[in-house]
């Protein structure tokens, strides 16, 4: 079992109690700005998860360590939908790691240098480094918020060919078949889960990826994709039961961990400029 998330909160805890249930305080386009970033966040990590059940399943090789490899599986295959709702899902994606590398304090202790992923901000330098790479014109604004430097921008064109190359040499003779069988079920959820469970099922992102496995892969097992009250904010592949489980949990600490950046809870729901490191 591959985890991804703890639970993000502990240095959250001051966004009110009450938020969850209905964002009161908040204006209708800032609450579509909060529920975009979280369901966007979750698309990332729910084809990141796409990405470890395509390695076992497949016997897919993998050179280094898998977590960086599921998250280039991610970013490749939103980048190649060629459309600007995907792009913005990798921009919010790279800005989600961003903010949880600053909740985290990711990189501070010395385990966090031994772990299995890269360190939150890694990642998140890793997707725009894989946009820019994949298409400077469109993608160099967004790395240069990132201030990444121009001769980096230009050697990240060969990360972006070095993992499409790949992707697309691994990946030929099991792409473009179907045939998966892939059963999505939404658990309910109740109490202070009921919205972000709510929010999670209309974004659609959990169909979106049960749907490119049903269509684009040929797998021997029957695949499940399970939303549910887990106890904790977390998204999993289970190998054992060919499951990917997303909690109703991390949509809520998503939710959140944005509503946290864009606003003080003094000044009543007014926005403030989110930083680009």
């Amino acid at each position: 079992m591959r985890r991804l998330f703890v639970s993000i909160l502990t240095a959250l805890a001051f966004v009110a109690p009450a938020w969850a249930q209905d964002m009161t305080g908040f204006t209708k386009a800032e609450r579509n700005d909060i529920i975009r970033f979280a369901a966007n966040n979750s698309l990332f990590v729910l084809y990141h998860e796409m990405a470890h059940l395509l390695v076992d399943q497949l016997r897919l090789p993998v050179l280094g360590r898998e977590e960086d490899a599921a998250d280039n599986v991610a970013t490749w295959t939103l980048l190649n939908k060629r459309s600007p709702e995907a792009d913005k899902a990798l921009e919010d994606a790279a800005q989600g790691w961003v903010l949880t590398g600053v909740a985290y304090d990711s990189g501070k202790y010395e385990e966090d240098f031994a772990a299995a992923h890269s360190l939150d901000k890694q990642r998140a330098y890793q997707i725009v480094c894989m946009m820019v790479g994949s298409d400077d014109t469109a993608f160099k604004p967004i790395a240069n918020e990132y201030a990444i430097a121009t001769d980096r921008q230009d050697s990240c064109y060969w990360d972006y060919e070095l993992v499409n190359r790949s992707l697309e040499n691994v990946l030929e003779e099991h792409r473009g078949t179907g045939g998966t069988k892939v059963d999505v079920t939404y658990h309910d959820a109740g109490g202070r889960l009921r919205f972000a469970a709510d929010a999670f099922r209309s974004s659609g992102v959990f169909d979106e990826v049960a749907e490119e496995i049903r269509k684009s892969y040929n797998l021997r097992r029957p695949v499940r994709f399970n939303a549910k009250r887990c106890g904790e904010a977390n998204a999993y592949y289970d190998p054992d039961t060919t499951e990917i489980i997303f909690c109703y949990e991390l949509m809520k600490d998503f939710m959140e961990l944005y509503a946290a950046e864009i606003t003080e809870p003094s000044t009543g729901g007014k926005v403030k400029h989110v930083s680009r490191p």
